[in-house]
């Protein structure tokens, strides 16, 4: 096993992992908030059951090379020779001839300098496959009975939002200066911990809101503009089969570089094909008991 830090933390190969603990939250928005969307509502108390463990940070480029090495695996966007990228200019998607997750923007971006920046560029079958490795490569530090994968995303806002159900990771009044937000003027990836401490949630845990959207394993449907799973959140309606197939769209959390406020909220959600690569989506790991 691997030594425990703290009673609610955890050296789990190259990362720390911090202890959520079992329990009810407030989950969704309220009917009344005005920054709310309406995929958001209703707002309701939801149990989860059992204690998990959720990356501090989310996966950075020095993690995901010692992956790339190690399983001599191909990203979707390499293999296809082209991504998304936001272009700061024009503020719109475009697709770019060879930018991928080491090449972020393309015409020959690198990631060299930027090892403590979270990966992008990386579809939600490369964060998955992620999962699979770092299992496999770190299975002796995990809690026994625990599984490494994607949390949900009722796991991922349990995690941001905490016990006292803020908007805001670190309350209910926005700052710009705790996250890296459209109203920060970056327009692009940071190292991950940059606005930490102050941008950290109630349990520690860095750069849920902003910097890059994460990955969750939970299903809005194939009509992008009509999610098939609403509210209130149940978790065993299929909404979190990781079966499913590529028309389905896959949830993501916590807002990136080119989202304003609204978007940084921990009630907040957006979706994407799962098969997308973009240059402002990114990923974090959780580890959850083998029967959850």
């Amino acid at each position: 096993m691997a030594p425990q830090l703290t009673n609610n933390q955890k050296r789990i190969g190259n990362m720390d992992f911090i202890r959520i603990t079992a329990g009810d939250f407030l989950m969704g928005s309220d009917s009344d908030d005005p920054l709310a969307w309406e995929d958001e509502k209703p707002q309701h108390r939801l149990t989860i059951p059992y204690d998990y463990w959720v990356a501090k940070f989310p996966v950075t480029n020095a993690c995901f090379a010692e992956f790339i090495q190690s399983a001599a695996y191909q990203t979707r966007a390499e293999k296809a020779g082209w991504a998304w990228v936001w272009q700061r200019a024009s503020g719109e998607w475009e697709k770019i001839e060879g930018a991928d997750w080491k090449s972020p923007s393309g015409d020959g971006s690198k990631v060299d300098r930027l090892a403590d920046h979270p990966v992008v560029q990386v579809s939600w079958y490369d964060a998955f496959a992620y999962c699979q490795w770092f299992q496999d490569q770190y299975a002796d530090d995990l809690p026994t009975g625990y599984q490494l994968r994607l949390p949900g995303e009722a796991e991922w806002e349990k995690a941001a939002r905490g016990a006292a159900g803020w908007q805001w990771p670190w309350g209910n009044d926005f700052f710009e200066a705790r996250c890296n937000s459209k109203e920060s003027g970056r327009l692009c990836t940071t190292p991950v911990g940059l606005h930490s401490p102050d941008g950290d949630s109630a349990d520690g845990l860095v750069d849920m809101s902003g910097n890059v959207w994460e990955w969750t394993i939970t299903l809005w449907g194939e009509d992008r503009n009509k999610p098939e799973f609403v509210y209130p959140y149940h978790h065993d309606d299929g909404r979190e089969d990781i079966e499913a197939g590529e028309a389905c769209y896959r949830i993501i959390r916590g807002g990136s570089f080119k989202d304003d406020y609204k978007g940084m909220r921990c009630a907040c959600r957006d979706l994407d094909p799962p098969g997308y690569a973009l240059s402002n989506l990114g990923f974090r790991l959780i580890a959850v008991p083998i029967s959850a």
